[in-house]
């Protein structure tokens, strides 16, 4: 049965001892010299990278469990510069200035029911310190193993590994378009197909809320940037926090929705280009728009509960026409409603590339393995063309006032025919 990995978050009930501290200056400078010294002798591999790691071990005089574990990471980083440069683009060789330590089950104990860590100094030597967990922690921990633990001097992060079922053979498709407010799309199945939306504008709201703050604030504390950092950077993790706990309700209703009908779930592989032309305002909105997380949201979900996830292209399914395929002009504007010149086929935008986006899907499924079964649906654009919305996600309040998003429902409405 495949495996699945999810971080939790834990706070330390008191500052970490000084032993620790000292492990991870140890454990930062082992990384550095690991990323120099794969640079130089051209080192891809971790079995290359053992003898290395053995005698920064008997150097630094730590368990040589944490050498091997501050091997794999500089490897990761020095791949990350190897790929920047293949690209063509500017990159500094990697450099570690925090402190942290990522430490493997081997050289770490917890107990659950305490929050109680022994963590493995070297051989014989063991240093003792509390993290809190709560219920929600303690629930999730019974359902896997806890695989690692990373410190960064503030906060432990338990890395739990945990079984997933493999993913079912789908009965119908959910292909949806992203967009900056919505995920509009349509719903096929063998009955036929209904357009959907799974609207959150409260996400903007948020936003531009915070946006405003930060403005007066620069205004405000100009004469002081010191002071003037630490409140925008206050306001920018409220800011993250509450957007990704309303994705959160959308991601996870959605999800669910997708294991009730049995459905797979067809998104789009998007990638925004930069600059491009676009004033002021337009960029800003495009560079805090959460479309990547409310993917990932969506993905690891979904790798949970075993609901297949379709990538497709997003090219021109703004701007083809379903019926005919005709392609409008690049720099023509769509608007609201998207016009074929060529048929007259009539349709709103969104909804128009959520059916392209599921042509795409129904014609890239049978190379997928596992979905061969959805061979038998036909996507008919002239059935849904007079159909009304269905909103998958009804947001509490939709108008001008904020919305808590503490409630326990997820808002998503079934569309089972």
């Amino acid at each position: 049965m495949p495996s699945a990995c999810r971080s939790l978050v834990c706070e330390l009930v008191s500052p970490l001892r000084l032993e620790v501290q000292f492990l991870m200056q140890d454990f930062r400078l082992m990384v550095n010299r690991g990323i120099r010294h794969a640079l130089e002798n051209d080192l891809t591999a971790k079995g290359s990278m053992v003898k290395f790691g053995q005698s920064l071990a008997k150097e630094y005089h730590v368990n040589g469990a944490h050498a091997q574990t501050a091997m794999g990471v500089a490897l990761s980083l020095a791949k990350g510069h190897r790929r920047r440069l293949r690209k063509g683009k500017q990159s500094k060789v990697p450099y570690v200035f925090r402190l942290f330590l990522r430490a493997d089950d081997v050289t770490f104990h917890v107990t659950p029911e305490t929050g109680h860590i022994r963590l493995s100094l070297r051989n014989g030597e063991w240093v003792e310190f509390d993290i809190k967990l709560s219920r929600y922690h303690l629930e999730f921990m019974e359902q896997g193993r806890i695989k690692q633990l990373i410190l960064n001097g503030t906060r432990a992060l338990l890395i739990i590994e945990k079984e997933v079922p493999e993913r079912y053979a789908p009965i119908s498709l959910l292909a949806l378009d992203t967009n900056e407010r919505s995920l509009d799309g349509v719903s096929l199945t063998s009955e036929g197909a209904v357009p959907v939306s799974v609207p959150y504008p409260e996400v903007s709201v948020v936003q531009h809320r915070h946006f405003v703050r930060r403005r007066k604030l620069a205004n405000k504390k100009c004469n002081d940037r010191r002071v003037w950092r630490r409140l925008a950077s206050k306001e920018g993790r409220r800011e993250r926090s509450r957007v990704s706990q309303r994705l959160h309700l959308v991601s996870k209703g959605l999800v669910e929705l997708a294991v009730r009908e049995q459905s797979a779930i067809v998104l789009e592989d998007l990638h925004l280009p930069k600059g491009g032309g676009r004033g002021r305002r337009m960029r800003r909105r495009l560079s805090s728009w959460p479309q990547r997380e409310i993917h990932r949201q969506i993905e690891y979900k979904a790798e949970e509960r075993g609901v297949p996830i379709v990538k497709v292209d997003p090219r021109y399914t703004s701007k083809t026409c379903p019926r005919c395929g005709e392609i409008k002009k690049r720099r023509s504007r769509v608007g609201q409603v998207f016009e074929c010149d060529k048929c007259g086929w009539r349709l709103d935008r969104q909804i128009n590339a959520g059916l392209n986006i599921c042509r795409t899907a129904l014609a890239q499924l049978p190379k997928e393995a596992g979905v061969r079964e959805l061979g038998g649906l036909r996507l008919d654009p002239d059935a849904l063309a007079n159909d009304a919305m269905i909103l998958l996600y009804v947001p509490g309040n939709s108008g001008a006032h904020e919305v808590s998003g503490r409630s326990g429902s997820t808002g998503l409405v079934n569309v089972s025919r």
